[in-house]
């Protein structure tokens, strides 16, 4: 059974990527910088949002658990490609932990507010200047994310094209990753990142490396 269960960690980063959709979703009306304060204090002082924010954050704390065991088969992979010290993936490996660890910062800093409303009931008012505050800060976390990401991607890139540790058009495609990392601070590259890492994940997963031949 264990070994089963090892044999598709690889594609958890794939469930990494399902789970950030639904919880991308479930917050999907989140009031932006730009909201009036009436809609910033409606939304947060409804129970219904407070609950879609509360699973959509649980469900980023177990995105980010996946992410880490699927991190670890990206580790074996690239470090069996460049060979030991392996300084290149231990970069990789070192970007990808910071990429989840500030998105995960990121999206905490978003739901505090919601947090607040539910802990301490009507001894806490919403101002909507704290709110764009916290949504200011969240968008400093997820962008720095998204940096760490492409350090992850373009080391990825790195061994994957000079030592074939994966196809070329998986190399090409962590390069894409990479550039859209570096411009994530416009949001919609973080997309591509997304992608990326489900495509990687979804690669080390069903790929097949042949069989090694018996000694005569």
């Amino acid at each position: 059974m264990f070994g089963l269960i090892a044999r598709w960690v690889p594609g958890l980063g794939v469930v990494f990527g399902v789970l950030v959709v639904i919880a991308t979703i479930l917050t999907g009306d989140s009031p932006g910088s730009d909201a009036s304060d009436e809609t910033i204090r409606d939304y947060y002082l409804d129970s219904g949002n407070g609950d879609a924010e509360s699973l959509s954050f649980l469900l980023i704390g177990l995105a980010a658990l996946c992410f880490l065991q699927f991190l670890g088969s990206v580790r074996g992979a690239l470090a069996r490609a460049e060979g030991e010290p392996a300084r290149i993936t231990t970069a990789a490996i070192g970007s990808g932990v910071a990429f989840i660890s500030l998105a995960v910062a990121g999206h905490a800093v978003g739901t505090a507010p919601a947090w607040a409303v539910e802990i301490y009931d009507e001894r806490f008012t919403v101002d909507p200047n704290t709110v764009r505050l916290l949504i200011a800060v969240k968008y400093g976390l997820v962008v720095g994310s998204l940096f760490a990401a492409a350090g992850m991607a373009f080391a990825t890139a790195t061994v994957a094209l000079s030592m074939r540790a994966f196809p070329a058009w998986l190399g090409w495609l962590s390069v894409l990753a990479g550039i859209a990392g570096v411009l994530g601070f416009l949001w919609v590259p973080g997309v591509v990142v997304l992608l990326w890492i489900v495509v990687l994940s979804g690669y080390l997963a069903w790929s097949r490396r042949p069989e090694p031949q018996a000694a005569a």
